[in-house]
């Protein structure tokens, strides 16, 4: 299940940041603006989408907990923020150049690269993408 984040989710949200190699914590103040969606199992929070509206939008974070990958919680997650926008509706986001699993579940959603940012991730390169939303 999806659902929009609440205020209560976010020490899980903060635990699942541990996933990522780059942790932003900060992105998950409520004065920074953004949106969080969350992906529900057994009533726990094992997955969230950050992503903060603008033209175009932009997806901070994705994580979904190790246990829970693989079942295509990532691609509701992506599914449900494309459901918030309108038709047209840019959306943007970066990603490790070596990262061939969320690349190809971003390429689903017709993410295409814009920009190769050699030095975005401490351990190498990644990718800026953009993709419309009914594009």
């Amino acid at each position: 299940m999806i659902r929009e984040g609440r205020s209560g989710d976010r020490p899980t949200v903060r635990r699942l940041q541990e996933c990522l190699p780059e942790p932003a914590p900060e992105l998950l103040d409520p004065v920074a603006g953004g949106e969080l969606l969350v992906s529900v199992a057994d009533g726990d929070v094992v997955g969230y989408l950050l992503w903060f509206p603008g033209e175009p939008a932009a997806v901070a974070e994705l994580v979904v907990h190790p246990d829970y990958r693989r079942e295509g919680r990532g691609r509701a997650l992506l599914g449900a923020l494309f459901d918030c926008l309108d038709p047209g509706a840019e959306v943007t986001l970066r990603v490790a150049a070596d990262n061939e699993g969320a690349k190809a579940l971003y390429e689903e959603f017709g993410f295409e690269r814009i920009a190769v940012e050699p030095d975005a991730y401490d351990d190498g390169p990644g990718y800026l993408l953009r993709a419309v939303v009914g594009g």
